[in-house]
């Protein structure tokens, strides 16, 4: 039997920077690494299946947990049934990914959520809004699949006409559907205040993040101090609390100003990252972070392999300083 100490599901071209990395931080602490994508998903499958290999440690950024036929759960089940350790646990990943069932636990733990509708799949298409849920949601508002991702099936204008969201519904007949207030960001600077945050084992990794661009920026320590961005640093924790997973990202928008500024979570949790880095002009993640994430990914593998338990902490991981910036 052959064994990986660390098994990363991701479908991207080999030339990627993230799995350069991963490569690397594995061969550095001598771990053996397997990269699982659409070509060699069926036959590593069989092969764990028949014991011929085993996976210790498996990050997965592709499941898709609600297709029954979908390879990449099935390897994440097989892993763990296997007793192997899989990032994100796919029971609390599926359960975490549907908007719908977050969006309660939130509320109950007084996190600061937009309002929002929760339109049941049984519901009948002319089903109708109150009147107070029309004045709360606002016009326009949003309409998103629960188990959506990527923004695909999201409806940005939406005003309220019964036909519009029939339409928007049958993007996924069997999805629950959000229609929620719109979070219009204030602007800090020349930047909107649009988050994108990730957890990863703990550790709090703020950027600011361009929804009409994709652009991202690692937010630094003046920054923080600055503009008053500690609370992202409470919500996201309280988050990975609730939700009991060590790897995912949230957006999170600061709206209003004086006495009505306020943090709003508006996408709750992402367990599969945006971890592909683009040439600058395109926008993606920052490098300096994806290559964090690849460092951290080995590092809990190699501990795992040795038997070392992880001191369980909270920290944030700042944007490095420059050097002639003397204001930190």
């Amino acid at each position: 039997m052959i064994k990986y100490d660390l098994a990363f599901i991701f479908v991207g071209d080999k030339k990627e920077s993230l799995l350069k990395w991963l490569k690397k931080e594995c061969s550095l602490r001598d771990l053996k690494f397997l990269w699982i994508n659409e070509k060699n998903a069926p036959e590593i499958l069989n092969k764990i299946e028949s014991h011929k290999i085993k996976v210790n440690f498996l990050v997965d950024n592709e499941s898709n947990y609600y297709n029954p036929e979908d390879i990449y759960t099935k390897i994440c089940y097989v892993v763990k049934d296997g007793g192997g350790v899989v990032v994100d646990d796919p029971d609390n990943a599926r359960t975490s990914a549907d908007k719908s069932v977050t969006h309660f636990d939130l509320v109950e733990a007084t996190l600061p959520v937009p309002y929002t509708v929760v339109v049941r799949n049984w519901q009948p298409d002319d089903f109708t809004l109150s009147k107070e849920q029309i004045r709360k949601l606002g016009k326009p508002f949003i309409i998103k699949p629960a188990r959506g991702f990527g923004q695909h099936g999201v409806v940005k204008e939406a005003t309220g006409d019964l036909a519009q969201i029939a339409e928007a519904r049958h993007f996924s007949r069997g999805d629950n559907f959000l229609l929620q207030e719109k979070i219009v960001p204030t602007m800090l600077e020349d930047l909107p205040a649009w988050f994108r945050v990730y957890c990863l084992f703990g550790e709090i990794i703020p950027c600011f993040w361009d929804f009409s661009t994709g652009h991202y920026q690692h937010i630094s320590l003046r920054k923080m101090y600055k503009y008053r961005l500690l609370p992202l640093a409470r919500y996201v924790s309280e988050i990975a609390r609730i939700v009991n997973m060590n790897f995912f990202s949230t957006e999170i928008a600061l709206t209003g100003k004086g006495k009505d500024r306020r943090f709003v979570i508006i996408d709750y949790v992402n367990d599969q990252c945006e971890l592909c880095v683009r040439p600058t002009k395109v926008g993606g993640p920052v490098p300096e972070v994806v290559q964090h994430i690849a460092e951290t990914f080995a590092e809990r593998a190699w501990m795992h392999k040795v038997g070392k338990k992880p001191i369980i902490h909270r920290s944030i991981w700042l944007a490095k300083a420059k050097a002639e910036d003397e204001s930190i």
